[in-house]
């Protein structure tokens, strides 16, 4: 009679263990590589990944003495990007969905953090529609533009129909 071996427990992923010394931008670059990864399908190791920057973010924001405002948005910052040369459709929607259930990183101060509200409030949504919303009206008369437009909305439309649309049950 054969012997079973032990379950194989899968290794937690070696960037794990040193996020609390990472640089702010090495965060965002580890986060956005993860949501890479979770656009083309769930993945344990990457959200695993996600979970624990997003306890850094917070740990972060309590221990933060800044107050600058950011040079770049919480969009930009997160990897979101639109038009000819942006993310795929699926990366978009998939940093739009963190941006609007998960952890934000502080991005230029805590003040402009807390902006948008917390996870899954309507505060942050309102923020996230206005952003895209000024993105658009920035760039109407702006002919190079239009693949970026189109985008935007196209994101605006699959966020107000994701979350504001009321349960078919």
């Amino acid at each position: 009679m054969q012997e079973k071996s032990p379950p194989t427990m899968t290794a937690r992923p070696a960037v794990l263990q040193n996020l609390d010394s990472r640089s702010d931008a090495d965060l965002l670059t580890i986060f956005s590589n993860c949501v890479r990864v979770l656009a083309k399908g769930e993945n344990e190791n990457a959200q695993l990944v996600v979970a624990a920057i997003e306890k850094e973010w917070l740990r972060r924001a309590q221990a933060w003495s800044g107050d600058a405002r950011p040079s770049e948005g919480m969009l930009a910052a997160l990897g979101y990007h639109v038009g000819n040369n942006g993310e795929s459709l699926a990366v978009r929607r998939r940093i739009l969905t963190h941006v609007i259930e998960g952890e934000l990183p502080i991005v230029g101060s805590v003040a402009y953090t807390s902006e948008w509200g917390g996870p899954g409030t309507q505060k942050r949504f309102e923020k996230l529609l206005r952003v895209l919303s000024n993105m658009v009206e920035s760039a109407r008369n702006n002919p190079s533009k239009g693949s970026a437009i189109a985008h935007w909305q196209a994101d605006m439309d699959w966020l107000t129909e994701e979350y504001l649309a009321p349960d078919s049950e």
